[in-house]
């Protein structure tokens, strides 16, 4: 949950007030008199949270239509925007797929840059999701598969940022770009081939060691990362993959702290590699504030 939002329940004959965020302002705990019939009742207190317009719309990514989560901020524009881009468990088991277990749900992010005030949009990527995913930590599909994982993925990216920039309601000078695992990677390589973008956050980006060309390693070449002009952010958890963590501390901060001006980065957020699936604000407030900085 957002930090302007606090949740109070009401069970039997006593309350509990269970603070959702440290941020949740006006924290309060109410008496309830004895011999009321047992219920429980859910209040959720939004204090300032602005109105979320949210709808899909099809991408076209090179004749190919990519759904995608488009979100407006009530509020008159122009406003900024954000581009996220999501992991291969959302390409392969879909956005429904990856929701219903319990993985990453997209929606929760696009609603978090909405709240911010971005004009949000997160293109679910569907590109080779039979071939090419994870499977008991292990990769299926071939060279060839991730290959092109990556390459429509960079497509995708590039789309999402010419369909923004199209937009009356978008500062198109001020939009930025988010990925995490595979989207990272992806991110990664767009950011050193495009301009157009603000601000670049990479969130764990994945090594993908089986697409060739397009490993994490040959990304983070020094000719590449410094062809980045946007301000970079880059997250990674303590106990992230060991992969990642070998190219990110030995070549990607770096590379990037010697050629990369507005370059931030943290490596001990305290969790794994699947920890950035949920939206936790032990993260999100650090990557907002670097959004706020270059965007706003």
């Amino acid at each position: 949950m957002r930090d302007d939002t606090c949740l109070m329940i009401f069970c039997s004959n006593w309350p509990m007030m269970v603070r959702v965020d440290k941020e949740c302002p006006k924290m309060f705990l109410a008496k309830a008199a004895r011999g009321f019939l047992c219920r429980a009742v859910i209040l959720l207190c939004f204090w300032s949270a602005p109105a979320t317009a949210v709808e899909w719309i099809e991408l076209d990514v090179n004749g190919t239509p990519v759904r995608s989560i488009l979100g407006v901020p009530s509020e008159p524009g122009p406003h900024p925007a954000v581009i996220f881009n999501h992991g291969t468990g959302v390409r392969h088991l879909g956005y429904e797929g990856s929701k219903n277990r319990g993985q990453m749900d997209v929606s929760r992010f696009t609603d978090a840059l909405v709240h911010d005030g971005y004009v949000a949009l997160a293109p679910i990527r569907p590109f080779n999701s039979d071939t090419a995913y994870v499977e008991r930590g292990g990769k299926v599909g071939s060279e060839q598969d991730w290959t092109e994982v990556v390459e429509r993925g960079i497509d995708t990216v590039k789309a999402a940022l010419a369909y923004l920039s199209a937009r009356d309601d978008v500062m198109r000078d001020k939009i930025g770009v988010i990925g995490f695992s595979e989207g990272g990677n992806v991110t990664l390589w767009t950011a050193a081939e495009t301009r157009g973008f603000a601000a670049v956050v990479l969130m764990s980006p994945a090594s993908i060691r089986d697409s060739g060309g397009y490993r994490l390693r040959n990304a983070a070449a020094r000719n590449r990362v410094a062809a980045i002009r946007a301000p970079v952010f880059l997250s990674l958890g303590e106990n992230d993959l060991r992969s990642i963590k070998k190219v990110v501390t030995r070549r990607l901060v770096p590379i990037l702290q010697a050629t990369n001006e507005g370059f931030e980065y943290r490596l001990d957020y305290p969790g794994d590699h699947s920890w950035f699936h949920q939206l936790r604000d032990d993260y999100w407030l650090d990557i907002a504030g670097f959004l706020g900085k270059h965007l706003k």
